[in-house]
């Protein structure tokens, strides 16, 4: 099993466990904004099931109906799960205004404080792995882990003040569901973006793609371009060759190339040459 995917079964049982503390300690406690959190939770629990299913479908190989592989199933998936957030958003503003707020429990402070050291040992476990194994996806999901385990300590003011003047609750999920919307909406730009296509540029693999070329002095680069495609890059080069040089051996030339840049450069799969 694949290390993001451990992570993410991780993950996934964790927002689990905390979901159902929350909806229950919530409702038990009379804190609307507690359930509603709760929900935000499971929210991200479906976004984690759906960043599982675009890893397995992502690392499938590429072929003749996909010729770049599957990458872009991790942004397609990160876009659904943009999506679903902001619905969850809208949906949590709207049952904001029909509620009958009572004053909550104090006991659910406590609930509070267990389940934010829970989210942010997952959070940091996701964000370390992502950035490890580059995974747009597993970074993605922890900031979203963090973002959400940081904004239920401000559920603990919400109680208190809730202990005066029980309508502030109503606050609490309000404040959630904004943010949610907010961020989703700025994640749901990102991948369409990353959708249409995004060139990268890194200097480390330029450096190697450089150290490789330069072993053939046979070809003469004119221009080096790498695009992201989901977990890996994309290289398409530009280049001119000698008079004298047979098509065959330009073949197998490209053929050493392609292998040498594969073998020495981090995720590079996907390489296209282009002669002038």
């Amino acid at each position: 099993m694949k290390k993001e995917q451990k992570v993410l079964y991780l993950n996934i049982f964790v927002n689990l466990f905390v979901s159902f503390i929350k909806i229950i300690g919530g409702i038990l406690g009379n804190a609307f904004t507690l359930v509603i959190d709760g929900f935000y939770t499971v929210s991200d629990l479906v976004t984690d099931v759906i960043a599982l299913l675009g890893i397995k479908i992502g690392r499938k190989r590429a072929n003749k109906t996909h010729p770049l592989g599957y990458g872009k199933a991790f942004f397609v998936a990160q876009l659904f799960m943009s999506l679903t957030a902001v619905f969850v958003g809208v949906a949590v503003i709207c049952l904001s205004f029909v509620i009958d707020y009572q004053k909550p429990s104090i006991w659910i402070i406590f609930i509070i404080m267990g389940t934010v050291l829970l989210k942010l040992f997952s959070a940091n476990k996701l964000y370390c792995v992502g950035l490890k194994n580059k995974s747009d996806l597993l970074i993605s999901s922890g900031f979203e882990s963090k973002t959400e385990a940081y904004s239920s300590l401000g559920l603990i003011i919400i109680i208190l003040l809730s202990q005066l003047i029980p309508k502030i609750d109503m606050i609490g999920g309000l404040v959630i569901a904004v943010i949610l919307i907010i961020q989703s909406l700025k994640t749901i730009k990102q991948n369409i973006s990353l959708l249409i296509g995004i060139v990268f540029d890194d200097e480390e693999v330029r450096e190697k793609i450089n150290q490789v070329i330069k072993k053939y002095p046979a070809i003469d680069v004119i221009d080096l371009d790498m695009f992201k495609n989901g977990p890996y890059y994309q290289l398409v080069l530009t280049f001119k060759v000698k008079k004298n040089l047979k098509v065959g051996n330009l073949l197998r030339l490209q053929s050493k190339i392609k292998k040498e840049l594969k073998a020495k450069t981090l995720n590079l799969k996907f390489i296209e040459f282009r002669i002038t």
